[in-house]
Order: structure tokens, then C-alpha cells, then sequence
């Protein structure tokens, strides 16, 4: 069985204590190594104590470990057959996973560019020398050293988010998911070959103790996780939560419906269902019981496949999973209308492989919990929408208005619990000026006046 080790200041770490990962089939597929809270806080105190590489040389070897993620064998594996290994390990498909990867390497490449756009305009470059400043003026500053990660194992994509940090100077400690430990570890491996110093960032692999552990010793952490992580952190100002998404389709009575099932359609499948920016809830304008019907014929075509297979739309997992899912659903829908029941079906005949087909469900008001109700798999909430209460979108992380009335978005776009706001897209589009939860440079750094007499 593969084991997977940490990786500590010097180098790889392992330990009898170790975590058997299943993969998504749920037999065992690889040992994580679980490291000990006396070793990550030592771990902690010695990335502190260590310098930064300077900024330009930072972007120049995290430009060089996209060439390493991309074309070195790590564990074993080239990188097809890592995705290949990651997609039956975490049952996401694995032309998902390889959309996920692209975006790790492109972030690597580009790596400054969210903290040059994220740097309010009156501030110098990071990076820029004391002296060479102006006599008064303002700089922009790390508001710590010690960046926290607390990985989700929804989608690899996420390790493409916090390489940021590493571009500002912090020193970092990502805890991964044990859903998918693989992508952080080959990562992580990359961007040390590459030049990044072992003493600047390290893997720990952990229980759960351990981890709120990390979360104490270091200055800043991004923390993934569900309702209940963001009820424990939610008044934490040194931790950036990213929970559920919540993610939203206005369809107005003004737009084309073809165009607003397909971008209905695209949200829902996004990632399979399992990104934050999937959609969730379709407010209807005008006759939402017909456009819930059309959109179930149209997420009844997701046709159930391997996650190794190039046609795979859905997650899968194991069977005694995917059955408490489809029932956490329909347990729900008692006085809701059904349009698309959830399915269990099995992959691969008699094994414990499974997947869950999408859902749609019609409710009869905005106001139902349910429109914000998320599941690991496509399902979605239609409900009708009247413009007088659009507070009813709050609360989302994406938000898209299919509609010309540019009134309706302006509107929207104040909605203060509204992180993206976009007209005639799907939710889970994409683009890298437009950050995903705001900038995380805006969590990360601080605006620090200067001023020094000229001699």
C-alpha cells in the first residue's frame, strides 16, 4: 500500500501513527503519516524563525515548480498517472482533476498577479526597498509570518489558492484532507525541488486536535470546511473561512429561458456538483415549474461513468455514501415538488462504486432553508422570485442575475453577504482577475505608512 509521509523542515517525516485512506470505492488505498502536535508546533517555531526568499526570487521558483508538477515523477507517478490516482482515490473525474491541475500550474506561473491586483494603489510593490521609497508614503505588509492551511478534499483546485502566500513572504503549513492528500504532496514536493526552502513550508498531515493546533500557532489560516467549521470561526479575524457556497441563478422574466437552462445546467455540473461555486438555488421570474422540468430533462442526460472515464459528469463514492445522500435529499422534499429524484447507481456491476444522479427540486418559496441547502453531488433548489425581496440571495457566495434589467443587478451587487456578482453566466465561471472569495492579499496584508527624512 502506498504511504504517504509529511514533510517537515528536514524533509520527509514519518510516524507509526498513520491513517489508512480509503479510496472511492472505500477500500483502502494509501497510509497517511498523522504527525504529532509536539512536532508541528516545533515545525511552527522554525518556519518563523526562517527569512523569506526575496520576492522576485519567489515568483521565479514557483514559475520553475509548474515545470516540475507538470513533468517530474513524484510518488512514483508522471503526472496523467498521478490524476489518474487521484481521481480513484477521491472519486472526482478525472477530467476534473486535470482542470484543477492546469489551474495549480497557471497560478504558479502567474502567481503575482491577484496580490499586484489585490494592493490598494497608494501602496509600493511588496518588496520595494525602505530606502527606495518616497519620503512619505505607504508600503504593504505581511500582517504576520505563519500561514495555516486547512485543506478541503472537494476539489484539487483549491491548492492553487493559497501559493499566493507564498508569493507575500509568509511561510506556510498546509494540513491536508485525507480525501485527497496526493495533490498538496506533489505540490509541495514540486515547489521544493524547485528552490522553495523546506524551513518555508511543510505538509502535516494530523488529527483533528492537532489541527485547531496549527490554527493557534500561526498567525493567519484559511480554514475549508461546513456549517458547522464557520459556526467555530466566524468571529476569528485570523481566519479566512471558506465554507459552503450557497451559490445562486437569478432567471428574469426578461432573459432568453434556452440560455438560463443552459447556464442552470453548467452551474449544477460544475466539478461535479462539489465546488462552492456550483449551483445550488434557480430563482424563476416568471412560471419556475416549467423551467424546473426543463432543467430536469436536462441534468437527467448526466449519464453515470468511472471517474476514470473522459465521459464521467458525477462524483462517485461508496455505495452505503451515495445512499445517505440521495436519502438526506428526498428526506427533505416531502412538500416540495420532485422534478428529478436522486438515483443511486452502482459502477461496475456488484462492487461498492457508486454515484448519485443530479436532482431538481421545485419549492414553493424563496424563504425555504432548502434554496441554500448543499449535497457533494448536482442537485438543485427552484423556487419562484419576485423582485420586490431580493434579500432572499443574500448569503451567496456567487450570485448570477440572467437578466438585461441592470437596475436588478446594481441591486444585487449591494447585497453585503454577496461575494461575486455576475450577469449571464454560470456560477461557476471563472477568470483570473476575478478572485474567488475577494483577494486574499486583502486578509493577508496591511497598508503601513512610511516616512523617513532625506539626508
Amino acid at each position: 500500500m502506498l504511504h504517504i509521509p509529511a514533510l517537515g523542515p528536514t524533509g520527509p517525516y514519518g510516524t507509526r501513527n498513520r491513517t489508512t485512506v480509503p479510496d472511492a470505492s472505500g477500500s483502502p488505498a494509501l497510509e497517511l503519516t498523522s504527525v504529532p502536535g509536539l512536532v508541528v508546533s516545533h515545525w511552527i517555531d522554525q518556519l518563523r524563525a526562517s527569512a523569506p526568499l526575496p520576492v522576485a526570487e519567489t515568483a521565479e521558483v514557483l514559475r520553475k515548480a509548474a515545470d516540475v508538477f507538470e513533468a517530474q515523477e513524484i510518488l512514483g507517478d508522471d503526472l496523467a498517472a498521478h490524476e489518474r490516482r487521484t481521481a480513484a482515490l477521491t472519486g472526482t473525474p478525472v477530467t476534473v482533476v486535470r482542470d484543477c491541475d492546469r489551474l495549480i500550474t497557471e497560478t504558479l506561473r502567474d502567481v503575482g498577479r491577484a496580490p499586484s491586483a489585490a494592493r490598494p494603489t497608494g501602496c509600493a510593490p511588496v518588496g520595494t526597498p525602505v530606502p527606495a521609497a518616497p519620503s512619505a508614503g505607504v508600503a504593504w505588509c505581511r500582517t504576520g509570518d505563519v500561514f495555516a492551511v486547512h485543506a478541503a478534499g472537494n476539489s484539487p483546485g483549491v491548492h492553487a489558492m493559497w501559493l499566493e502566500a507564498l508569493a507575500l513572504g509568509y511561510r506556510v503549513v498546509v494540513r491536508p484532507s485525507t480525501r485527497d492528500p496526493l495533490t498538496p504532496f506533489r505540490l509541495v514536493t514540486a515547489l521544493r525541488q524547485a528552490g522553495i526552502p523546506p524551513t518555508q513550508l511543510v505538509v502535516a498531515p494530523c488529527d483533528h486536535a492537532t489541527a485547531d493546533l496549527i490554527i493557534e500557532r500561526s498567525d493567519r489560516a484559511l480554514v475549508y470546511g461546513g456549517q458547522d467549521v464557520v459556526d467555530k470561526y466566524r468571529n476569528r479575524g485570523d481566519v479566512r473561512l471558506q465554507g459552503p457556497g450557497r451559490s445562486k441563478l437569478v432567471v428574469a422574466a426578461d432573459a432568453d429561458r434556452g440560455a438560463g437552462l443552459g447556464l442552470a445546467r453548467t452551474g449544477a455540473l460544475y466539478h461535479a456538483g462539489t465546488a462552492c461555486t456550483a449551483t445550488t438555488g434557480v430563482l424563476v421570474e416568471r412560471e419556475p415549474s416549467e423551467f424546473a422540468g426543463g432543467l430536469a430533462a436536462a441534468l437527467h442526460q448526466a449519464v453515470p461513468a468511472h471517474p476514470l472515464d473522459d465521459a464521467a459528469l458525477l462524483p462517485c463514492l461508496p455505495l452505503a455514501d451515495a445512499e445517505r445522500l440521495a436519502a438526506a435529499v428526498l428526506d427533505r422534499t416531502k412538500d416540495a415538488v420532485v422534478h428529478l429524484a436522486p438515483r443511486v447507481e452502482r459502477l461496475g456491476g456488484e462492487g461498492s462504486l457508486a454515484t448519485v444522479t443530479p436532482a431538481v427540486v421545485e419549492l414553493e418559496s424563496p424563504r425555504n432553508p432548502l434554496l441554500s441547502y448543499e449535497v457533494p453531488f448536482p442537485c438543485v433548489w427552484v423556487a419562484p422570485f419576485e423582485r420586490r425581496a431580493v434579500d432572499v440571495l443574500d448569503d451567496s457566495l456567487v450570485l448570477s442575475l440572467h437578466t438585461e434589467d441592470m437596475a436588478l443587478v446594481a441591486e444585487a451587487t449591494e447585497l453585503t453577504a454577496v461575494s461575486n456578482v455576475y450577469r449571464s453566466k454560470p456560477t461557476s465561471w471563472v477568470h483570473p482577475d476575478v478572485p474567488h472569495d475577494g483577494f486574499l492579499g486583502e486578509f493577508l496584508m496591511r497598508a503601513k505608512g512610511l516616512a523617513h527624512s532625506r539626508r
